[in-house]
């Protein structure tokens, strides 16, 4: 596991950079403008428990401090692409305010139990979210804009590369199923809650502007595509609601493998 800081120019990006599959597209919109406050919050989360765990773990302790400059990295990247996002949609600032808040009252008003079952929660849908990435959206993305499409490739296959760093460290300093579950739950509710709503708002501006294709064919497209991943997801969500969940079981992958080494070109 190491840290990777690839350089992107989003000068001439597109937000709008699925068209084979913009509701996919803008979900992943959706979790850019979530990264440059839930990366700190996890950092920080992730901090506490570093200092818990500096005598009686340092193996998991590097780990953490890895994790941590991957996270930095990857937020700082996301919060350069999320301007293209404010230049090219209206509405953006406003949910950008509201999740900044909602990861504030976290780090004010919850725990550390539960900060950390939140993070592992967070951790396992990025893990999901980046085999769906290199798995079936595979063959969608390639008409892909090719810098956001590089971000993200990087961005989730190292997700992938730390799947199993908070997991880890929740279950060093809080074992139990009950914990883990409530996090993942909370989490995805959550994130996909947020997510969806941005992708319907950024969806609503593309109709508008006529970017959305309304033939009878595109629309069943998106729907196959949609349904075939949302097949993809369930078993994994499943998986992770399971007493015996472990990420770091989970293989890597040659493709996943191929974009962690594009990224340090």
């Amino acid at each position: 596991m190491k840290a990777r800081r690839p350089t992107f120019s989003f000068e001439d990006a597109q937000a709008f950079w699925v068209p084979e599959m913009p509701a996919y597209g803008h979900n992943l919109n959706g979790g850019s403008l979530t990264l440059p406050y839930l990366e700190p919050y996890l950092i920080q989360v992730l901090k506490q428990a570093r200092d818990r765990l500096q005598e009686s773990n340092p193996d998991l302790v590097r780990d953490i401090d890895v994790f941590s400059r991957q996270e930095a990295n990857h937020f700082r990247a996301h919060a350069a692409y999320n301007r293209v996002l404010r230049r090219q949609y209206e509405g953006i600032e406003e949910f950008e305010a509201e999740i900044r808040a909602d990861f504030e009252s976290f780090l004010e008003d919850r725990s550390l139990e539960w900060n950390l079952a939140y993070c592992d929660g967070f951790e396992s849908i990025g893990l999901i979210s980046g085999e769906l990435f290199f798995g079936p959206m595979a063959g969608v993305l390639e008409t892909a804009d090719p810098q956001v499409r590089g971000l993200w490739e990087w961005h989730l296959a190292e997700e992938i590369e730390h799947r199993n760093v908070c997991h880890d460290v929740l279950k060093a300093l809080y074992p139990g199923w009950r914990t883990r579950i409530s996090g993942f739950r909370y989490a995805r509710h959550h994130l996909q809650g947020f997510g969806n709503r941005v992708m319907r708002h950024l969806l609503a501006q593309d109709e508008a502007a006529g970017r959305l294709p309304k033939d009878r064919r595109s629309r069943l497209r998106r729907r196959l595509v949609a349904a075939r991943a949302a097949a993809f997801a369930l078993p994994r969500n499943l998986w992770v609601l399971a007493p015996g969940y472990g990420p770091a079981r989970r293989v890597e992958g040659p493709t996943v493998e191929a974009g962690l080494a594009r990224s340090e070109v």
